[in-house]
């Protein structure tokens, strides 16, 4: 019995050895990592050029956060099937759908009178519409982990329980996390209003900061991921460069926040 056990915790020594040899070695083939990086300064400056126009409005957001989506699910460099990318498609659906009741109708371009006293009217008004998708955003998260749990739950062999439950949830995440950049053209459209230059600036600053570092995290799960996760593909790991994209709207929502606080 000894001798069996020994041999049996050798064979899972040696398979944590191959799995970290494997991660060790794994690397992104140049092509794959430019097309990463391309893919992501072009959403970028896709979504920021169509806030940015004088015409823009939530709506035009919206349909480019829909393109990003319809990328994101045809690529899927997840783990999963059909249902698990109908529930993340769900949840950006619902929460697309908050977000556009949220920002419907034009807001405050600015909550200062006089160029120096603050409205309080205009505040609230420029508050409520951050506070109602977080409430939103808190529901469909809550609702998307039941929902996933539920289905893992449902499945006659539950193999990699914890590996799928990860993967769908980090997707539904990601997924209501976009339409987060459809508070980007008010955004913009009132940081000209702002008394606080400085402190606009900063926001902006670190809140460009954070999308860069979060875009380069995507490099390194792509290079860390063991053998059994790991594929050589351009389209899987364009899907992964997209997915700090799309967590990055929370990044844009907070950032707004933080213009009405220093404003």
């Amino acid at each position: 019995m000894s001798d069996e056990t020994h041999i049996c915790n050798k064979q899972v020594q040696n398979d944590a050895t191959s799995c970290t040899s494997t991660q060790k070695q794994a690397h992104i083939p140049h092509t794959n990592f430019l097309a990463m990086i391309a893919s992501q300064i072009f959403v970028v400056m896709l979504i920021a050029g169509a806030s940015a126009l004088p015409i823009a409005t939530a709506k035009i957001t919206l349909v480019v956060c829909a393109l990003i989506l319809l990328a994101f699910l045809t690529f899927w460099p997840l783990h999963g099937n059909v249902i698990d990318r109908a529930i993340a498609l769900l949840s950006c659906i619902a929460s697309a759908w908050c977000a556009t009741l949220a920002l419907k109708g034009w807001l405050p371009q600015s909550v200062i009178i006089d160029n120096e006293t603050v409205s309080m009217s205009k505040f609230i008004a420029a508050i409520r519409p951050y506070e109602r998708w977080s409430v939103s955003f808190a529901l469909i998260l809550v609702a998307a982990t039941f929902i996933t749990f539920l289905r893992q739950m449902l499945r006659e062999n539950r193999t990699n329980l914890v590996r799928n439950l990860s993967h769908t949830l980090t997707a539904s995440i990601a997924c209501a996390a976009l339409p987060g950049w459809m508070f980007l053209p008010s955004i913009i459209r009132f940081m000209p209003s702002l008394r606080n230059t400085e402190g606009g600036i900063f926001v902006a600053a670190l809140c460009i900061l954070m999308v860069i570092l979060l875009s380069g995290l995507s490099y390194l799960w792509v290079r860390n991921n063991c053998k059994n996760y790991y594929e050589n593909n351009v389209t899987n790991n364009i899907a992964i460069s997209l997915l700090p994209i799309m967590f990055s709207g929370m990044l844009i929502y907070i950032a707004g926040l933080g213009m009405l606080v220093v404003a």
